[in-house]
């Protein structure tokens, strides 16, 4: 298996899923199906792995904040590589499991679809932020439930607790 080092979401509404698509170093290209069902689930479980800047003991108000601004920092860096255009012969199928493993300061995401097929995906953690900007993005345009969704994933950080320092 190549090594998948782009990629690119998309909501399709006749299918209501997100395609995937992905592009190897060697230019193969693959698209991949998520439903809402797997998509919810991935979301509260990628949730869990963003790092967090400020200390735990930090009140909550604090901590969305960072969270918050963090976010938003790295979707200004955002949208500066061109999509990935599936190709007619790019491998397609519907996700099953993705199967998510630290490894260092990245996490690796692998994508099981069809009979044996699998991708994987190193995701360090500015791309994990703007992944999961993009999906909540994408998810409020599907109508899809947002209660999966905290405050500083928001489009637009929220105002700093009044005992925020600049």
């Amino acid at each position: 298996m190549a090594e998948v080092h782009k990629f690119s979401l998309v909501y399709d509404p006749a299918e209501d899923r997100l395609a995937w698509d992905l592009e190897a170093m060697d230019g193969a290209t693959a698209r991949l199906w998520l439903t809402q069902r797997l998509c919810r689930g991935l979301v509260e479980a990628l949730l869990k792995m963003v790092p967090v800047a400020s200390p735990p003991e930090a009140p909550p108000q604090r901590q969305a904040a960072v969270q918050s601004w963090e976010q938003a920092a790295a979707m200004a860096e955002f949208g500066r590589v061109a999509g990935v255009t599936p190709q007619p012969q790019s491998v397609t199928g519907l996700v099953r499991a993705v199967h998510i493993r630290p490894v260092g300061e990245r996490l690796d995401l692998t994508f099981d679809f069809g009979a044996g097929e699998h991708r994987t995906l190193g995701v360090a953690p500015p791309a994990l932020r703007q992944l999961l900007g993009v999906m909540r993005r994408l998810y409020a345009g599907a109508g899809w439930p947002m209660d999966v969704w905290p405050a500083w994933t928001a489009e637009t950080p929220g105002a700093p607790p009044a005992d925020a320092v600049n």
